[in-house]
């Protein structure tokens, strides 16, 4: 059975209004990755480290027009994308969203990622965890065959930059690799040593990658 990313938004987002379309969608995986896993209950991330489970919350999305200054929000969040199982390097390309936009000439996409907020729940029940644990992003699995949870407040904007003729229908894709997470060097960083933090957080800010993948087969159509 082909894998499927679950994706849980805001009942009132972005759409189509029968305007020019881009759509958005997540894959997971190294960005190298050709294959599609589908037998796998989860990931490897090093030493030890096994991931069942990672939760992401992207709170809005905004392009630039090639030329200007200007940034325009085509989608605002939050949304929370929950992978588990071989979602998380299936490689599989699942759509998020459908936003209206002006076709054009970009030079810029940006992603926000953004702790959840109790003002949220109202728009989005689904963020309940996220919120309580004050987390934008939410990592369970086992070290040593030990449970552990990572949770992160990591706000960031994951921007990407180059030439994107977008036209009414392109999509874009965002790649996470979280089998980057919790390695430096070859050496696994124990999620549970407080002073690895820095270091983790830093490989999931770089972890993120996002093209223009009008053929939604999860690799770069430049």
């Amino acid at each position: 059975m082909k894998p499927t990313v679950a994706i849980v938004l805001v009942a009132a987002v972005a759409g189509c209004g029968g305007g020019p379309n881009l759509s958005f969608s997540v894959r997971a995986g190294s960005p190298s990755a050709t294959t599609t896993a589908l037998s796998r209950n989860a990931l490897v991330a090093g030493t030890g480290i096994v991931l069942d489970r990672v939760r992401l919350v992207i709170r809005k999305v905004e392009l630039e027009k090639a030329g200007t200054a200007e940034m325009s929000e085509v989608a605002s969040g939050p949304y929370l994308l929950d992978l588990s199982a071989a979602d998380l390097d299936s490689g599989t390309v699942s759509k998020v969203l459908d936003a209206s936009f002006t076709p054009g000439t970009y030079s810029e996409i940006s992603f926000e990622l953004h702790n959840a907020e109790d003002g949220d729940l109202a728009a989005n029940p689904a963020l309940a965890e996220m919120a309580a644990a004050k987390a934008s992003i939410i990592a369970d699995g086992t070290i040593d065959g030990v449970a552990f949870s990572f949770k992160t407040a990591v706000t960031a904007e994951q921007k990407f930059e180059g030439t994107l003729d977008l036209q009414d229908g392109s999509n874009l894709t965002l790649n996470v690799d979280a089998a980057s997470w919790f390695t430096s060097g070859g050496s696994r960083l124990d999620p549970r040593n407080e002073s690895n933090r820095s270091q983790i957080e830093n490989n999931i800010q770089n972890s993120f990658q996002a093209f223009r993948d009008d053929d939604h087969d999860g690799h770069d159509d430049a």
